[in-house]
Parts: structure tokens; C-alpha cells; sequence
């Protein structure tokens, strides 16, 4: 990392604020009893003030940028997102992941690839709220979802009266009478069958044209796309 080429770029009130944030963090409550792991935060947080580190880095970023190992990266990304992240924050991100999962060729299973390690333990809690397991033994990124987990989460993205209003948009185009969930199930099981490649997975980017309109509430879009797919 070439600190003095990115100190020599950044303003006046980038330099300030950088140092300012570094001397108090290292003084508080009293000089040089700050633990190491919260240095190690604070450092980052001046090269991010500074632009050596980018708002939102990936572990790999940090790796290569610092010259530290994996864990060390994973360590450093998940306290600085508990210092800025809130569980709004992280409903948020957990709706934007789920847009592009990996859907494997059986089409029963999801994979989501979670590269924020606070967002991780976020979704496993929301999976256990709901009384599903995952399965992140293959990668510690890398969240194996069956698909009754997968329907059960994105259902909880939705409030109950979104949920009725699509649940009642699919019954109008054709989908049986039944629960919201039992649609979706389907629904996602037929998707699987549908974009599935012979190689054994489909393009993320498919999967988004049918999970973004549903996360997003917009009923007709959805209704028309999952409905097109159970009357298939």
C-alpha cells in the first residue's frame, strides 16, 4: 500500500479528520489502553478516511490491500460493520442478496453467496426465527438453503399484507387456492426446472427477474411472472 501517495491526494479535512479519529480512538478512555482489535478498527478507519480503503470493502480488498490473512480480513470487516450497521441496514442488504441466488439444477436447492460476515449471522438468525437450518459447511461465504428455508425467508421479507395481496394477485392469474407459501414452493421448483442449465446451475440474473419484483411487493409483476411459471 502506498500510504503517502493517498495521504499526499487527500484534502486538508480528509487528512484532519482521519488523525483526529485515530488520536481520540487511541486516547479514550486513556492513552494506550485501546485493545488491539479496536486499533486494528481504528487503523482501518483511517485509511478509509483517507481513500487508501474503499466505504465498502471485500475481505479479498482487505487481504490484498493490508497484506493480512483471511481470517484477519473477515475479523476487521466484521467489526467494522457492527459499528455502522444496524438491523434495518441489514434487512436491506439481506433483500438485495436474495435477488441473486445460485439455484441448483434440482431446483430445490438455493446457495447465497455472503461475502459480509455480520450480514451472514444475520440471515442464519432470520433462518432460525423461522425454524430452518442452512448449511455453510462447503465455504464460510457460501449459504446452502433448502428450498422450503429459501421460500419461508423471502416471505418474510414481505409484510402480511403483501403477502395476502400477492398470495390473492396468483390465485386471479391461475395458481390454486392455496397458501402463499405453497404457491412460491411450487413456483420456485418449477423456476429451478426452467432456468437450470445442463452445466447445474442457473444464472443468477434470471433468478433476480423473478425475486425482484416479488421482494419488491410489486404484486401485478410478480403475479404475472410466478403465475406464468405454476401454470406452466
Amino acid at each position: 500500500m502506498q500510504i503517502e501517495t493517498h495521504i499526499a491526494a487527500a484534502s486538508e479535512a480528509q487528512a484532519k479528520a482521519a488523525l483526529g479519529a485515530l488520536l481520540t480512538a487511541y486516547t479514550a478512555p486513556s492513552f494506550g489502553v485501546l485493545p488491539k482489535a479496536e486499533l486494528d478498527l481504528a487503523m482501518l478507519l483511517a485509511l478509509q478516511a483517507l481513500g487508501a480503503i474503499g466505504a465498502d470493502p471485500s475481505i479479498y480488498d482487505l487481504v490484498a490491500t493490508l497484506r493480512v490473512t483471511r481470517p484477519k480480513a473477515r475479523n476487521l470487516l466484521y467489526a467494522l460493520e457492527l459499528r455502522r450497521s444496524t438491523p434495518a441496514l441489514l434487512d436491506a442488504k439481506l433483500k438485495t442478496l436474495l435477488r441473486t441466488p445460485i439455484l441448483h439444477k434440482q431446483g430445490e436447492l438455493f446457495a447465497l453467496e455472503v461475502e459480509n460476515p455480520l450480514l451472514a449471522d444475520h440471515l442464519k438468525a432470520r433462518l432460525q426465527q423461522l425454524g430452518h437450518a442452512s448449511d455453510g459447511s462447503f465455504s464460510a461465504s457460501l449459504i446452502t438453503l433448502k428450498l422450503e428455508a429459501m421460500v419461508a425467508l423471502v416471505a418474510s421479507c414481505l409484510s402480511a399484507e403483501e403477502q395476502e395481496k400477492l398470495r390473492l394477485a396468483l390465485v386471479k392469474a391461475g395458481a390454486p387456492d392455496t397458501s402463499l407459501r405453497g404457491l412460491l414452493a411450487a413456483a420456485f421448483k418449477k423456476l429451478g426446472a426452467k432456468l437450470a442449465s445442463k452445466a447445474g446451475e442457473a444464472a443468477a440474473e434470471q433468478v433476480s427477474d423473478y425475486l425482484g419484483p416479488l421482494l419488491d411487493a410489486a404484486t401485478k409483476t410478480a403475479a404475472a411472472k410466478l403465475g406464468a411459471l405454476l401454470k406452466a
